[in-house]
This record gives C-alpha cells, sequence and structure tokens, in this order.
C-alpha cells in the first residue's frame, strides 16, 4: 500500500477514489482557520458567550472582496448551528445574518431579519407590530450574534438614510444586549464612524492580505495536506509562493482557487503534483472536466492551519 505521508489522515480514503471524483474533491469549498484569524473568532466567541452587557459590543472586520469576511459568517453559522429551524415551536438561531445591500429603511433591516427567523409573510407587518415582532422573535431564537454583512453599503445612500441604518443597528444592541459583527469592504470603518455614539462601542480589524512569508508557507502546508494527490507539491516553497501572490495579489480567494484548480488539473494530466506551469494557468483554466459526471456535493471543510 502506498504511504502518503504528505496527506492528512482523513484524506486517505480519498486516494482510491476516480480520478473525476478525486479532482472534484480538490474544488470542495474549505475554510483554512489560519493563525492570522484565530484571534478573531476568539473575540467574537468573547462577545458571544460573555454574560449580557447592557452596553452590548461589537466588532467589525473589514478586507477587500475574496479575503474571507463571508466564510467567517458560514462558519460562525457552522459553531453555533440553529436547532429545528422549520418547527412551529420557537427555534434557536444563535447566529443571525443580514445583508446592508439596498437596505435604505429600518423596515427593510426588520424584513429581513424576520425572514432569517422563519417568521412567515413577515414583509405583512406594519411600523411598530414589525418593531416589535423583530425583538420578541430574536428573544424567543435566543439570538446571540447579529452579522450585519456588506456594512460599507450604508454610504451609497443619503445621509438620513445612513442615519436611520445606524440608528436601527444601535436600537437592536441596546434593546436586545446584542453584540454585532459587520462586514465589509475596506470602505466599512468609514460606514460605521458615522455614528460616533455606535462607533465608539466597536473594535475594529482587518483581514490580512498575503505575502511571502511564514504566515503564508504555514497556510499553504496545511492545504497541500487536504488535496487528495498521489505526489507532494511543496506549495509552501519560495517559488510557488511568489507565483500565488504575484496572481492574486494577496487575496485569499484566488490563491484558493489557483491551487485547488491546479490540483485537479494535475490529475488529469497525470502529474499527481502541483507545479508552477499548471499554477499559473490555473485561473485561465478551470477544471471543468471533473464536472461532467454527477456527484454528491460536500459540506464547507473547515481546516485548522
Amino acid at each position: 500500500m502506498t504511504n502518503y505521508s504528505h496527506l492528512a489522515p482523513q484524506v486517505l480514503a480519498e486516494m482510491s477514489l476516480p480520478d473525476h471524483l478525486r479532482a472534484r474533491r480538490m474544488l470542495q469549498e474549505r475554510f483554512l482557520v489560519h493563525e492570522r484569524l484565530v484571534p478573531l473568532l476568539t473575540r467574537v466567541d468573547f462577545l458571544m458567550r460573555r454574560p449580557v452587557q447592557s452596553r452590548a459590543a461589537g466588532l467589525v472586520v473589514s478586507g477587500p472582496p475574496g479575503s474571507g469576511k463571508t466564510m467567517i459568517a458560514k462558519a460562525l453559522a457552522r459553531r453555533y448551528p440553529a436547532l429545528n429551524p422549520n418547527e412551529t415551536d420557537a427555534p434557536s438561531i444563535p447566529v443571525l445574518t443580514i445583508s446592508m445591500t439596498n437596505a435604505r429603511e429600518a423596515k427593510t433591516l426588520f424584513n429581513r431579519m424576520l425572514a432569517a427567523l422563519h417568521v412567515p409573510d413577515a414583509s405583512s407587518y406594519v411600523g411598530s407590530d414589525r418593531e416589535k415582532l423583530v425583538l420578541k422573535v430574536c428573544r424567543q431564537a435566543r439570538v446571540q450574534l447579529l452579522v450585519v454583512d456588506e456594512i460599507q453599503d450604508i454610504l451609497t445612500s443619503t445621509a438620513r438614510q445612513q442615519s436611520i441604518a445606524l440608528d436601527t443597528i444601535k436600537f437592536l444592541m441596546n434593546e436586545l444586549s446584542l453584540p454585532i459583527l459587520a462586514l465589509g469592504t475596506a470602505k466599512a470603518p468609514t460606514a460605521m464612524q458615522v455614528d460616533e455614539h455606535l462607533n465608539a462601542r466597536f473594535a475594529y480589524r482587518v483581514l490580512p492580505t498575503w505575502q511571502v512569508d511564514g504566515h503564508l508557507e504555514n497556510l499553504l502546508n496545511v492545504l497541500e495536506q487536504t488535496l487528495p494527490l498521489k505526489e507532494r507539491s511543496g506549495l509552501g516553497s519560495v517559488d510557488m509562493m511568489k507565483v500565488l501572490v504575484g496572481l492574486s495579489g494577496g487575496i485569499l480567494d484566488p490563491i484558493m482557487k489557483a491551487v485547488t484548480y491546479a490540483a485537479a488539473n494535475a490529475v488529469k494530466e497525470g502529474i499527481e503534483r502541483i507545479t508552477i506551469p499548471l499554477l499559473e494557468r490555473a485561473l485561465d483554466e478551470p477544471p471543468a472536466w471533473a464536472l461532467d459526471e454527477p456527484a454528491d456535493d460536500l459540506a464547507i471543510e473547515e481546516v485548522t492551519a
């Protein structure tokens, strides 16, 4: 039996799969809990689990598109899963996620919250009834964290609309003692700082861009262990890192795509390891061949780097 010592133990079973299925496994979405992300997740865990505070606090996480913000929201939803969300009894939804995109009025935010809380015909409620219902259902669902994605979109509205949106966030924090995680682009801090009282409640963190250093080396070494290739690729080498940073601008999403696409194509070409030429062509040559035959898609894999 071949000893695939470069692979994580949980990946070994995949080595017996047909090539197209093994290649498809390369394309599985992965959330890498890297060492630079751990303090951020720890802070969110603290906000959620500490005793209720009369003055709830929040965290703003910003970064360029593709830096991993949405994956953080998905990771929190996995760590704190909803229980019985479709039953007639009140569900438990520890993490509630809404988007600020095209949200110009408080009723839009409330309606999105009600929809995420599985309240039927959420848009049929009006005025104070809608507001009261949001508070009631959030308490029933024992919401511990509100994730507000695309927070920078506040800046595309009028000054009055910006004030309404931020007042709504502040209202929820006050009435529910609810911590908030706001996600957005580099403009996210500017959006939150429009309201000085709200700004004082938030800490600010920026997701990293990657460069040729030990952080990226560690990330790539762990990623390589999850890719069912027969040969070692040496992703953490300086030459590999330089190519990936050059292709991606240091943004995580294109790094992940380049590596996983190259890994799938390495199976097709019989190379069984990622090479620099495969990386250089990866983003222009996605492995569509691996999707030709139907297969069961896998859930997001969370990997600690």
